[in-house]
């Protein structure tokens, strides 16, 4: 039960949703599906004023846009996960979306936005829209602009979402002819919040070289960040190649995050392991 008292807006546009922003005074928060907000408010831990709930704002939609695809920030997991569109042009984002920690209810409520903008480490979205080179669209009443994934997550909790803007959709580009996508996420049971998660996507030729080659790992830093792939392209996936990635995203997890579940020298250390079994799912 929330104990305190708030305005409930639901704005029917996302040019609506932009010239309310501009008129509420006071704490403001804007929810998706709410599976973050709403439980911090039930606890008492944010009290905001007023609710901008983006559920009736036209934001769900996921298309095929030129030189991609299109999903709509207020698109649930399981709707990403079931649709074709996805599951043909990005089926990382496809199994990143059907296997999120919280069962059928968070999977039928949360959105992908909503958890890009809440931008906590514990959650699959931010390092799997960074290794899918993915761009933010944002509105406000300045107009619109785009942000890449890499960039849009600043920090633990952080993010490049300025005040009195919206997501509104992502961009996830055309994936490279012959693209193979790896998954792979590290938690303690079922029912927990990744440790550390890591997406790959590979464009091999036909001989099994690496033409080109994308690794993301999230929750071991306080943002996700992309690994040096550049030992992978133009040899084929072997012993050697992916003992030399696993070293490289281990290293490359410079600012390490802490929290309940496990603190940072841990998550540092299994960085590596991580990013080495998305290489190996991608190419298997």
């Amino acid at each position: 039960m929330i104990g305190t008292k708030f305005d409930y807006h639901t704005p029917p546009s996302a040019e609506t949703a932009v010239a309310l922003l501009g008129d509420l005074d006071g704490d403001v928060e804007i929810i998706g599906g709410g599976t973050w907000v709403v439980p911090e408010m039930t606890h008492g831990t944010r009290q905001p004023g007023h609710i901008v709930d983006l559920s009736k704002a036209g934001l769900s939609e996921i298309e095929a846009d030129v030189g991609g695809l299109k999903v709509g920030a207020t698109a649930t997991y399981s709707v990403i996960a079931s649709s074709a569109l996805v599951l043909e042009r990005a089926p990382l984002l496809a199994a990143m979306a059907s296997g999120i920690t919280g069962g059928a209810q968070v999977r039928n409520q949360g959105t992908i936005g909503g958890s890009a903008c809440y931008a906590t480490p514990s959650s699959d979205v931010p390092g799997a829209l960074v290794a899918l080179d993915a761009r933010l669209r944002l509105a406000s009443g300045g107009g619109l602009r785009e942000v890449d994934a890499v960039d849009f997550f600043t920090g633990a909790f952080e993010s490049d979402l300025q005040a009195g803007e919206v997501l509104t959709e992502i961009h996830i580009p055309e994936a490279p002819d012959g693209a193979r996508y790896g998954y792979y996420k590290l938690k303690f049971c079922e029912s927990s919040w990744p440790i550390a998660t890591s997406g790959c996507v590979l464009a091999l030729a036909g001989d099994g070289t690496v033409e080109s080659a994308r690794l993301a790992v999230g929750g071991v830093s306080t943002r996700p960040y992309l690994v040096d792939t550049s030992g992978l392209v133009g040899s084929g996936v072997d012993d050697a190649s992916v003992e030399a990635i696993s070293a490289a995203a281990q290293a490359a997890a410079t600012d390490p995050y802490t929290d309940v579940l496990a603190d940072g020298s841990y998550r540092q250390q299994v960085a590596g392991v991580v990013a080495k079994r998305a290489v190996l799912d991608a190419t298997a």
